[in-house]
């Protein structure tokens, strides 16, 4: 009863605070510094408590059995650290979080409708190969295709190590922002098997973290061997657009290291019959959980880490940046590199955790920015 209170209290604290994203902290000023400081006291004082502690070890204190082991599975990676689990459940509790319907294409589509009604363009399938440096300041892109396009400023938002390392070659890397690269824990790599199912599933309650069911006896699944605790399936009851009425869209994701797939890409049919393999496996596991399923697959598609690598750069085929744990929480990562105008960063890698919310917080503040460096009002609406 007392960690579970606890817990609770925890989410209580909160839903007390809101992150301030009016400001990017690189433009504040002693003034205005100084009162950010004053506000987020309440919140840093909570944020000290909790970002200490694993999600693991935190379940570890809990005297059910059951509970100690299905507390880590809510969160994927029981070495978070607690505060994620607390602030997620915090911004559910206010309806300021939540799965939006259409899943990720659709909120990429709302963000692109808003650029284009400010006037901006979007120039798609248009791979950017070089950042074009001239005299220590940027001076445009050019793309795989040998085109080069001018700019007075440069924004990636793309995977980090590409920008850093391959955009920029690394010549404005230095030993602390190797350092990160070379020694930070990154969230594992992930092998994402999607099936579309000629079912309903009614049956079973909707949930964005999905459930977790126990397997008869530990099975292999590309490099990894899975036992206990068992395995865990997404079922996307809740989003009508995804699958045609009757029908839904079931996911399962395993962590697996991105070296082992690298080794397989040189042999392109061993590659595509692992693909397979583990299609089959996850079938018959979900077969055994909900009896029928087996034959009732319409659709079955496999990402490895490597297809992660291809469609998105990300270093090491990651899903995501920097893990949170009680280590590296309050890391952030600055949005310029050394010796280097005209040129900013801005995404899941400026901050453990990544993630949709902080992506967008650092393209708010690199414009933010921007702004204060050519004298200009920063003016943010909601449209």
């Amino acid at each position: 009863k007392g960690v579970i209170e606890e817990f609770i209290e925890g989410i209580r604290a909160c839903t007390r605070f809101e992150r301030p994203i009016e400001g990017a902290s690189e433009v504040y000023g002693p003034i205005g510094g100084f009162k950010s400081l004053s506000e987020m006291r309440p919140f840093i004082q909570v944020a000290r408590r909790w970002a200490s502690i694993s999600i693991q070890d935190f379940a570890a204190r809990f005297k059910n059995p059951l509970l100690r082991k299905a507390f880590p599975l809510a969160w994927w990676f029981p070495e978070l650290t607690m505060l994620v689990a607390l602030m997620s459940l915090s911004w559910m509790h206010r309806k300021v979080a939540g799965y939006p319907i259409g899943g990720s294409l659709e909120f990429s589509r709302a963000i692109e409708r808003r650029y284009r009604d400010l006037g901006g363009e979007v120039h798609y399938n248009a791979r950017v190969t070089k950042i074009l440096v001239e005299n220590d300041h940027t001076a445009g892109i050019r793309l795989e295709d040998g085109s080069e396009h001018r700019a007075d400023y440069v924004i990636s938002a793309a995977d980090g190590h590409s920008t850093i390392f391959d955009m920029l070659d690394g010549k404005y890397a230095d030993e602390k922002i190797r350092g990160y690269y070379d020694n930070l824990p990154i969230c594992p790599p992930l092998v994402h098997v999607a099936l579309g199912i000629d079912r309903s599933f009614e049956e079973i309650p909707p949930s964005v973290m999905g459930l977790n069911f126990p397997l008869d006896k530990p099975v292999t699944i590309a490099d990894r061997e899975w036992g206990q605790p068992g395995a865990g399936v997404h079922i996307y009851n809740f989003d009508p657009t995804l699958a045609p009425a009757g029908r839904t869209v079931v996911k399962v994701m395993f962590p697996s290291d991105y070296a082992y797939w690298r080794r397989l890409r040189d042999e392109p049919e061993r590659y595509k019959q692992e693909k397979e393999q583990i299609a089959d496996q996850v079938v018959a596991l979900l077969d055994k959980r909900f009896p029928g399923l087996a034959a009732q697959v319409k659709m079955r598609d496999v990402a490895t880490p490597l297809t992660f690598h291809r469609y998105t750069g990300n270093w090491q085929g990651t899903f995501e940046g920097w893990m949170i744990t009680p280590e590296t929480w309050r890391l952030r990562l600055s949005k310029t590199l050394p010796g280097l105008d005209g040129f900013y960063m801005v995404g899941q890698w400026l901050e453990p955790g990544g993630g949709v919310p902080m992506a967008a917080m650092s393209g708010h503040n690199a414009i933010q920015m921007i702004c204060r460096q050519d004298k200009k009002p920063f003016v943010a609406k909601i449209p």
